[in-house]
């Protein structure tokens, strides 16, 4: 390990944190916990952006650390980085908005472990304790040029980069992923 350094260490989740995700442009991070919940992060701050619960109202921290029957297996960003679809043991298949509060779409699966989005973001994959892996087509969107943008910038720059760039401070929330 001479060439690879801890950099962060993100706290927040109340039980075992067992999957994780990057944005495509690298400016989120999706992790998906025990605890009922999948959090958006800023890796580059630790900043927690967003929560999406799989139990509502979200439970305590003494019951989200233990058996709850909601634990959260998998989580994963599609290609267009305003998608997020995550697993949990209630037999669910939830896909997200990175902007909305409420899955768009909820779909029945079994015995869910683990999800992930094909390259071109026109499929979801999840595979099962029972050895199959089940397909769903996810809606083909256009997203804004904004959010291209957004996408472009935050390839390249972190967000200690972007805060200092001299554009008003709506621009800024929007490129932080915070507007």
């Amino acid at each position: 390990m001479d060439k690879y350094t801890m950099i962060r260490k993100l706290e927040g989740h109340h039980h075992d944190v067992v999957a994780c995700d990057f944005s495509p442009d690298g400016a989120l991070l999706a992790t998906a916990s025990y605890d009922t919940r999948v959090y958006v992060w800023d890796p580059h701050n630790g900043d927690l952006l967003m929560e999406f619960g799989h139990l509502f109202p979200s439970p305590t921290p003494i019951f989200a650390g233990g058996a709850n029957d909601r634990w959260v297996r998998a989580v994963s960003f599609s290609h267009d980085g305003l998608h997020v679809a995550s697993l949990a043991d209630d037999k669910m298949v939830r896909f997200w908005r990175i902007d909305e509060d409420c899955p768009v779409q909820v779909a029945p699966l079994s015995n869910g472990l683990c999800c992930a989005f094909s390259t071109d973001g026109s499929v979801l994959a999840a595979g099962t304790h029972d050895g199959s892996v089940y397909f769903w087509a996810t809606p083909r969107q256009v997203p804004s040029l904004q959010h291209i943008c957004r996408m472009s910038i935050r390839r390249v720059m972190s967000t200690q980069e972007v805060q200092k760039l001299p554009v008003p401070s709506k621009i800024l929330a929007f490129l932080s992923y915070r507007g």
